[in-house]
């Protein structure tokens, strides 16, 4: 099973419990599950570049990732897509881990921020530019879902951006130049490389016509 087909076993699993939860509290109606955006379709890009590691490793159906340089102080993947779209639940995958395991350096995962962003620049050398429409909160702070270390991390980051309108997602990494959240451990890689195996989005989750 590539890891596209994994993701989205895992979002089926999910959709199904949450449209059983509305069955039994909502009278009749209309229901609508969210679809998988064509990510596919938009040009990817990161503000830097580890050997052959590319941004559209990210969108892929391989388990394998994308990597940023130790010197980027900006850290950053973003795809443009063709056409605006509403966004839902977009989910972010650790370096080659979209089979459901972590494999080297999960801890590196931490202090991010995904963004949904209404875009009209240059996609491959613009990394800041854009307005805004989304922006998540500051998703695994210190790494504290691997405890703090240097040796474990999330699968994976999830945010619900609601609905709201772009073109584009931005992932930002917001580098931990001490490496506090691993304690002082890692190389220079650790404190601020963006690496990321898949990038996936819905559209908004459900849909209630009354």
């Amino acid at each position: 099973m590539n890891k596209l087909d994994t993701a989205s076993k895992h979002r089926s699993a999910l959709g199904g419990a949450l449209l059983s939860l509305i069955w039994a509290i909502v009278l009749p109606t209309t229901v609508t599950a969210a679809d998988p955006i064509p990510l596919g379709s938009g040009t990817a890009a990161q503000s830097s570049q580890l050997g052959g590691f590319d941004a559209g490793r990210a969108l892929d159906a391989n388990v394998n990732f994308t990597h940023t340089t130790s010197g980027d102080q900006n850290p950053t993947w973003q795809v443009l897509l063709p056409n605006a779209r509403a966004f839902g639940v977009i989910e972010i995958f650790n370096r080659q881990a979209s089979d459901g395991a972590t494999n080297c350096c999960p801890s590196r995962l931490r202090d991010i921020t995904i963004q949904v962003v209404t875009f009209d620049g240059d996609p491959l050398s613009d990394f800041t530019g854009g307005e805004v429409t989304y922006s998540s909160d500051l998703l695994n702070p210190e790494n504290t879902i691997g405890g703090g270390t240097n040796t474990a991390g999330p699968v994976s980051l999830t945010a619900n951006a609601g609905g709201v309108v772009g073109n584009m997602i931005r992932i930002i990494r917001t580098p931990d130049n001490d490496n506090s959240g691993t304690g002082g451990a890692g190389n220079l890689d650790e404190a601020g490389v963006l690496s990321l195996d898949l990038v996936t989005a819905l559209t908004p989750d459900i849909q209630l016509l009354l």
